[in-house]
């Protein structure tokens, strides 16, 4: 059997090192934690693309960032019980090369006392009738509160927060009944809010219960690997089974990414092909406040809930709905039904229209994803799919392509230097960065051009990683034009995942866990590195998420931009106007009304996105509830668009599929969609106006 030593040799260096670290510095330390910790340490000193020092700065950070993991609210923790834990501030440096747990435990041993006590009010709040009538306020900026003094205030906090949970219920409520001849009473609404919401925190009081040392262990370690950058991360034994469905949340049942924030869980990508992807209603940047199954009436509460718990009750069986209460970006809070279903492989397979606008035909291809599956080299892969497709559209004779990586979130870099080469003489695509500052070129190995005609890319923020490459590469040569928002999300750094059971001398110790560490980052051919920056398009359109936090560079201990030696390629010379094109398009873009209006929309999502403070006064409450939400529907009827194109399938399409009606009703629907699309028809026009040298 042939042994790949690039893979190997990095692990035998690593478990020789560790049983060097382990002799010299940790004779007694032969408990599975402990040896856990030295384990994940040694690698990241030794291994990680940057290293950070294990000093009193990241001890700091440390104490801060997990003090606020496990109790992101500040609804368990007192104020005395975070003097009495400060005095670990400054050592946990120390703990960690000893290899001591003295400050986790003691957070550990306050937070299920506090935990309990919490219940404790809860349960004793829930049975009084809360006064919905007091002018009071609550601030939901945890950041910017302060811990509680004593049990009283934490006890006020809870009720402050029990307020707020059943003004929200009574809201949705009426809501739901907007359009009913029948309506409750103010005592039913509040009855019904109240019931809602004990339901919910006995859930949640007994997730909580469930949690056990290792999770609040895992978390522990998990904050020191991110502390090195936001893609390093450790996951306890169990959880590394569950990579696509836990930690990094991807769920079958409804195909969406999700990510924890403080108590919140957010939607950060739609899986193409999947249920909440086709289904048009989730999007990325909602909140989920509760899950309901289809035989019940009341939902769950997830604000708090470990994703865990959050992905059981997504999950369910093909065909069954579950139904989503999620805050959306514009403030209103929403049901959304979602049919389990996996996800259709073909939705995530290159696809292509041809577009009329005048007298041009146009190519579009949408690549959702850069797939290739590896273990079956005869699969079909992405590079030879668009291969296929740009065929198609030749013999079309279309005067240029579209080609969309919005919402690409990656995938494989092989795929990434075959489509460039499509585009370009052969020639340098990318270049990597060891830790060593040795670097490696990938190039396009032969000359052979597919597409010899214009080309523009579409791109948004949540294009990332492999689909940044490519537009970058294309940019660089001045081969395409790039057209989306400021930038897109800039990830531009490569992990590896390692077992730690593997790399360990010692098998009585049971599984440690595994590590997911940085090892590498990418650089454009013109020297940048697209990691924080990302690709900066040519031509910059406002969407909704432009003032909102998103991307690499919001991302706590992000590595930095940073910039090598530029490869050597020569810039395609193949058109007479670029410039002057992207010149001209930003001038028609400038005086279009919609994209004045999706700036009014952004700003109003940043708005909402910041807004901390909210009335417990029941009118007040309800009053702001329905300007927000008349607010937001005015925005949304104002953001809505027609772009008059022309679509119509592929000809070599519509013959291998005339019989295929479900392909036809997802045409349909494919289309309908890309009609209301604005970004589409400025990419018309650049094709239209870029021509090539004669």
């Amino acid at each position: 059997m042939k042994r790949n030593w690039k893979i190997i040799l990095p692990l035998v260096l690593i478990s020789l090192g560790l049983f060097t670290f382990f002799k010299i510095r940790s004779e007694q330390s032969t408990e599975k934690e402990k040896y856990t910790l030295g384990a994940m340490t040694y690698i990241l000193e030794n291994f990680h693309f940057s290293p950070r020092k294990i000093n009193n700065s990241l001890s700091e950070q440390l104490f801060k960032e997990y003090l606020k993991r496990i109790d992101p609210s500040k609804r368990y923790f007192l104020q005395s019980d975070i003097d009495s834990l400060s005095k670990y501030k400054y050592d946990l440096d120390n703990q960690i090369r000893e290899l001591r747990f003295d400050f986790f435990n003691k957070s550990f041993e306050i937070l299920m006392k506090r935990q309990a006590l919490a219940q404790r009010h809860f349960e004793d709040l829930i049975k009084q009738p809360l006064d919905l009538s007091t002018k009071d306020s609550i601030v939901l900026e945890y950041d910017k509160i302060p811990f509680p003094q004593d049990e009283k205030a934490l006890k006020e906090r809870w009720k402050k927060f029990l307020k707020y949970s059943i003004l929200t219920d009574i809201a949705q409520q009426m809501e739901a009944e907007k359009d009913s001849a029948k309506k409750k009473t103010d005592i039913e609404l509040y009855n019904s809010g109240v019931k809602t919401i004990k339901k919910n925190f006995s859930q949640y009081f007994e997730n909580l219960n469930e949690l056990t040392r290792e999770d609040y262990l895992a978390v522990y370690l998990n904050t020191l690997a991110e502390l090195f950058d936001p893609h390093t991360n450790y996951f306890k034994p169990a959880d590394k089974e569950r990579f696509d469905t836990s930690m990094s949340g991807s769920f079958e049942g409804i195909g969406a990414r999700l990510q924890k924030e403080g108590a919140y869980t957010k939607i950060v990508e739609l899986i193409p092909g999947g249920p909440a992807w086709r289904g048009k209603k989730l999007e990325v940047g909602d909140i989920i406040l509760k899950v309901r199954q289809e035989n019940e009436n009341e939902p769950v509460d997830v604000v708090g809930m470990r994703l865990e718990k959050i992905v059981k009750l997504i999950k369910g069986k093909k065909g069954t709905t579950v139904y989503l209460t999620v805050k959306k970006l514009n403030g209103k809070i929403v049901e959304i039904s979602i049919v389990r279903d996996k996800v259709i492989l073909e939705e995530t397979f290159a696809k292509s229209l041809i577009i009329k606008k005048d007298n041009f035909k146009i190519g579009y291809t949408y690549l959702p994803k850069f797939y290739h599956n590896f273990q079956l080299e005869n699969d079909r892969n992405s590079a030879s799919d668009i291969k296929k497709e740009l065929e198609k559209l030749k013999e079309n004779d279309v005067y240029g392509l579209i080609l969309d990586l919005r919402n690409n979130g990656g995938g494989s870099l092989r795929d990434v230097i075959d489509i460039a080469g499509y585009f370009i003489k052969k020639g340098p695509v990318v270049q990597v960065q060891n830790r060593d500052k040795t670097r490696r070129v990938f190039k396009d190995p032969d000359s052979d051009i597919v597409w010899e005609k214009p080309v523009v890319v579409l791109v948004n923020e949540m294009s990332a990683s492999a689909s940044e490459i490519l537009a970058a590469a294309l940019q660089d040569y001045k081969r395409a034009i790039i057209i989306g928002g400021k930038q897109t999300y800039g990830k531009g750094t490569v992990q590896k995942f390692v077992d730690l059971s593997q790399i360990s001398r010692r098998n009585d110790l049971g599984d440690l866990g595994s590590l997911k560490w940085t090892t590498q980052k990418f650089f454009r051919i013109n020297g940048s590195s697209t990691q924080k920056k990302g690709v900066q398009s040519d031509i910059d359109l406002p969407d909704k998420y432009r003032y909102i936090k998103f991307g690499e560079k919001d991302q706590p201990n992000a590595l930095p931009f940073s910039t090598i030696d530029p490869a050597e390629y020569t810039i395609w010379n193949g058109y007479e106007n670029y410039n002057e094109t992207i010149e001209k398009i930003k001038q028609i873009t400038d005086t279009m009304t919609i994209f004045k209006n999706i700036t009014l929309l952004a700003k109003w999502f940043k708005a909402n996105s910041e807004r901390h403070i909210y009335p417990l006064n029941k009118k007040d409450f309800l009053a702001f509830v329905e300007k927000n939400n008349n607010q937001a529907d005015y925005l949304d009827s104002i953001t809505q668009y027609e772009n008059h194109l022309v679509f119509s399938a592929l000809p070599q399409d519509t013959i291998n599929k005339q019989n295929d009606t479900i392909f036809k009703e997802k045409q349909k629907r494919w289309i309908e969609e890309l009609k209301k699309d604005p970004y589409l028809s400025i990419a018309v026009e650049t094709v239209k106006n870029l021509k090539l040298r004669k």
